[in-house]
């Protein structure tokens, strides 16, 4: 029950954050501030935890890789697409690649009713692919990107799992993890766009500090869940975020919500409700 809990209040974190990239026409310099907020956290919290042993740097260090992947593609995708169309379709793919490496390398056990909670969820970002979900049609040049993204949201997830089971120090893990992967947006940030990036914080500050807040809890919590519970679980919980930001992306950007977009998201829930009921 704690574990559901505490994924069902990263989605709204996570839910947040990406509302406020998109409804940023600075994207870049929104993620660099976010990762400069979890850097100063990191620096300062690494004296206060251990060193990861040796098994659990390569889990580091290929998360860290899939991360930076993931926000350059996600920049890219928000300048096209709706907020209620790319989020929904990248998110969508993840769970079944967590579900995939899980069943085929991690030896966990999953029922027949958490299997079917799973498979639903990706089939409701499906249903985005019909008439725009209701909306502006994603170009099918980025559908290679979105899907990119979701490969690259379910290895990392995927990744941060067994290092924090094989660890068992889900806090620990979380600063290392923000140590390795949060430097390389501020330092392009830092030297290539210097004068807006300084003009940015003196003006949206309170912008880069409310990202960079939201993405540190999301995680934190969603790799405490990993270490309490299933891991292929908890990475399909976190996708009812979906259906918060379509109604984010209705109610902020006024984005429309069409019957595509409302059937995706009864089927997120849907899949929810079997997984856990």
């Amino acid at each position: 029950m704690l574990a559901t809990v505490l994924v069902l209040v990263a989605a709204l974190l996570h839910a947040i954050w990406n509302t406020l990239v998109k409804f940023s026409g600075e994207r870049l310099l929104v993620i660099a501030s976010m990762d400069s907020v979890a850097l100063l956290f990191a620096v300062v919290a690494v004296w206060f935890v251990d060193f990861p042993p040796g098994e659990i740097w390569p889990w580091l260090l290929v998360s860290a890789l899939a991360q930076q992947i993931y926000r350059v593609l996600l920049i890219k995708a928000y300048r096209v697409g709706d907020l209620g169309l790319v989020y929904p379709l990248m998110r969508g793919l993840s769970p079944l690649v967590v579900l995939g490496l899980t069943l085929a390398f991690a030896g966990e056990t999953l029922s027949d009713q958490q299997i079917i909670g799973i498979l639903l969820i990706p089939c409701g970002m499906a249903c985005l692919l019909w008439q725009g979900g209701g909306g502006a049609r994603l170009p099918w040049s980025m559908l290679p990107v979105v899907g990119l993204i979701g490969l690259c949201i379910g290895c990392y997830t995927w990744f941060d799992g067994q290092g924090v089971r094989a660890w068992g120090k889900p806090w620990d893990y979380l600063v290392w993890l923000t140590l390795l992967s949060t430097w390389p947006f501020p330092l392009l940030a830092g030297s290539a766009r210097r004068a807006p990036f300084v003009q940015f914080w003196r003006n949206q500050w309170r912008l880069g500090l409310a990202v960079g807040v939201c993405v540190l809890a999301s995680y934190a919590l969603v790799l405490w869940a990993m270490h309490l519970g299933s891991v292929a679980e908890a990475a399909a919980l976190r996708e009812i975020s979906v259906i918060l930001v379509v109604l984010l992306g209705m109610r902020y950007l006024k984005e429309p919500f069409g019957g595509p977009r409302l059937l995706a998201c009864g089927l997120v829930l849907a899949g929810m409700l079997v997984m856990k009921l």
